[in-house]
């Protein structure tokens, strides 16, 4: 998985919730709480204590907190050791640290399905 000079688009801090769609452009870290669908070509970082429920449909994902739903990805998700995943999740790359955790059904192929738009 490449890394991108990206720009930080937005941050989300705990004791923040937003119900909805979201959308970004390039870097957007949770460290709150987003119920709804977040959607980008980008990478989103859900940081430790941030919560996402809902459909993830970004360019790269890494998860420090937690995430649950479905999970879309067209270049690769990493999952740090205090991470938690409980979705179905579609990328072409998975990376778990030690003490991360997945529990769903992974698709994995050499490229994932592009994110889903509404």
């Amino acid at each position: 998985m490449k890394k991108h000079d990206v720009s930080l688009n937005g941050f989300l801090d705990q004791g923040c919730t937003v119900r909805g769609d979201v959308e970004f452009a390039d870097l957007l870290r949770i460290h709150g709480h987003v119920i709804g669908k977040v959607t980008s070509e980008h990478e989103l970082l859900v940081g430790e204590g941030g919560v996402v429920e809902g459909e993830v449909c970004v360019g790269r994902l890494i998860v420090a907190g937690t995430v649950s739903g479905t999970v879309r990805v067209t270049e690769g998700v990493v999952v740090h050791a205090s991470g938690r995943v409980a979705a179905e999740v579609f990328t072409p790359s998975l990376v778990v640290d030690k003490g991360g955790v997945v529990d769903g059904t992974i698709h994995m192929s050499a490229a994932a399905p592009p994110p889903a738009r509404s």
